[in-house]
């Protein structure tokens, strides 16, 4: 049964299996089976068979409640998977099996959640690309830098300007079909203030049309690249100011009503935070800074609304940043033609946020001189980290003494507790009595667990009190290393043992120690001599003794005779 839940599960996995039939497998089975047995009960396979079916079905009803994208199918099919592979390898009781159930499961509405179709997009226009200026009739380059904002490398970027026909949405003359720009690969970056080091420029040569109105222009180009295997797609936004040919008119709003034929715009030309780095839980400064593009008008009355992206679902979707002020409004009195200002605006981002990027809105509503009234709307992205949260189990050494030469098994789990995947987890025993034992864990996705089995050698007796050091690194997603130690206790003693290393507790040393003797033949040949002679003594007295009682018989009849 173990190898069948496991064919299942890498069928799944690949692709070769759908949910639905899968589930129909074990249908039969669901985890109430679980929850009334004996939590002490040895798991058996039909135990096993009912959490796979449970986690088929849970994610089931994943795929139903999210429009998943297909990044996100292949990292619950993972999660998936893992969990398969592990229920059918280890032995475990019905309560252990129940937890690590619950715990998959909340593994798998993680990652549904995280990767809903729509979520925030990774490419974007690095801050400080600049706005060009063009006349009509004049050919000029439109020039800006893209960045990989996520934590996967980006690949096969493809940029496609998206021209139009109306020359009040494009103002340059088309000349070819398609003008794509290709970048082969887009590092992520690490440092948002370090942008440029990771930045890809990209360039067009357009020639503005001579029926091109005056204004500031928003020029589209469309992206499609690959990022961890699937294609992404995305807009990205620029803008060009364009001094049209006398009595061309003005860009506007559409309206073209009197008194309203020059539309200024508001765009935003970069944005930092203080600090760099912004932690999920951290309060930080946001800045903004925006501009007038207007060559001749100035704006006033300026009212901005910050609005975050929401993390959730439904009713309980909430912002992922909150103003610590209470209030997401900024209002600035004037920002003169061409004149930038700084929004500033102190937040804090949620604490159980996911490491990714995350969209803040600008919505803007402003007058002109003549008190036009016009609203701008654009966003900047902030990456928000998250602290690892790394622990350890309790360590099995068996055994937890051995000689010079022998050889110890250590296991232990490593838990990753946190929000971000943790990259390249090694592990190193550090002591001078042992060698060896090196581990290379790989990737430990959140709410995962990493397991160490290694074999040390005794290559030197201890010394001290047998401590061995268990050094675990570990990288985030930014390349940054951490290291943790977890204390161990292995003794090595030598084979080779003299007298005052030994405790001998009753035993006689000499009995123990003294060599084999050789039989005492000259004492045993004198103890018979003397048996002898004191034979030999022994009988001359009894002779003696015996001959003068019969002397004294002979003596005793003489006197009776001599009386009669």
């Amino acid at each position: 049964m173990k190898k069948i839940v496991k064919m299942i599960a890498m069928m799944l996995l690949s692709g070769a299996l759908l949910l639905g039939p899968a589930a129909e497998v074990f249908a039969g089975f669901d985890l109430t089976m679980l929850v009334t047995k004996d939590e002490e009960a040895k798991a058996n396979d039909e135990d096993r068979a009912a959490a796979y079916a449970y986690l088929v079905e849970h994610m089931n009803s994943l795929k139903k409640l999210y429009d998943l994208s297909p990044e996100g199918c292949r990292r619950m099919n993972e999660v998936f998977y893992e969990a398969n592979v592990f229920i059918a390898d280890n032995d475990m009781t019905v309560g252990q099996l129940v937890t690590y159930v619950n715990e998959v499961e909340t593994r798998l509405t993680t990652a549904a959640q995280s990767n809903v179709k729509g979520a925030e997009k990774f490419l974007f226009i690095t801050n400080n690309s600049s706005i060009p200026r063009a006349s009509y009739g004049q050919s000029i380059n439109i020039n800006f830098s893209v960045v990989n904002l996520g934590v996967a490398l980006m690949q096969d970027v493809l940029i496609t300007p998206v021209v139009d026909t109306d020359v009040s949405k494009w103002p340059f003359d088309i000349t070819s079909a398609e003008a794509v720009r290709k970048v082969y690969r887009l590092e992520p970056v690490r440092d948002v203030a370090k942008q440029a080091e990771f930045a890809e420029p990209v360039s067009w040569t357009f020639r503005v049309s001579d029926d091109a109105l005056s204004g500031t222009y928003t020029l589209k180009f469309h992206a499609k690249y690959y990022r961890d295997g699937e294609i992404e797609e995305t807009d990205l936004i620029s803008y060009i100011d364009i001094t049209g040919a006398p009595g061309s008119g003005h860009l506007n709003d559409g309206s073209q009503s009197e008194g309203k034929s020059s539309t200024p715009r508001i765009i935003v030309t970069g944005f930092s935070t203080d600090p760099g780095e912004v932690y999920a839980g951290d309060t930080f400064n946001l800045t903004i800074t925006v501009q007038n593009t207007a060559t001749a008008t100035a704006v006033s009355n300026i009212q901005f609304d910050l609005k975050a992206a929401k993390e959730g679902v439904g009713d309980s979707a909430v912002e992922a940043f909150l103003p610590t002020s209470g209030s997401a409004t900024i209002f600035v009195k004037q920002i003169p033609a061409g004149g930038t200002t700084d929004l500033n605006i102190e937040m804090t981002a949620r604490a159980d946020l996911t490491q990714k990027p995350y969209v803040v809105e600008l919505d803007a509503a402003y007058e002109d001189e003549k008190n036009n009234p016009y609203t701008a709307s654009t966003s900047v992205s902030i990456p928000i980290k998250q602290k690892p949260r790394v622990d350890t189990g309790d360590a099995e050494i068996l055994p937890s003494m051995i000689e010079l030469g022998g050889s110890s098994n250590i296991m232990f789990p490593i838990y990753n507790k946190g929000k971000t995947t943790l990259y390249n987890v090694t592990v190193e025993f550090v002591a001078d009595s042992v060698t060896g034992g090196s581990s290379f864990l790989g990737k430990i996705e959140p709410g995962a667990t990493g397991n160490v089995d290694a074999m040390v050698t005794g290559i030197a007796e201890t010394m001290d009190d047998g401590t061995v050091i268990a050094q675990i690194s570990y990288e985030d997603e930014a390349g940054n290393v951490t290291v943790l130690e977890k204390e161990l206790n292995l003794l090595v003693m030598s084979m080779e043992y003299s007298d005052g290393d030994m405790d001998y507790g009753d035993w006689d040393d000499g009995m123990m120690m003294e060599e084999p003797k050789k039989f005492p033949w000259a004492i045993l040949i004198g103890g018979i001599v003397a048996l002898v002679v004191v034979g030999i003594i022994v009988g001359t007295i009894l002779s003696k003794k015996k001959k003068a009682k019969a002397l004294q018989q002979e003596l005793d009849s003489l006197d009776d005779d001599n009386e009669e």
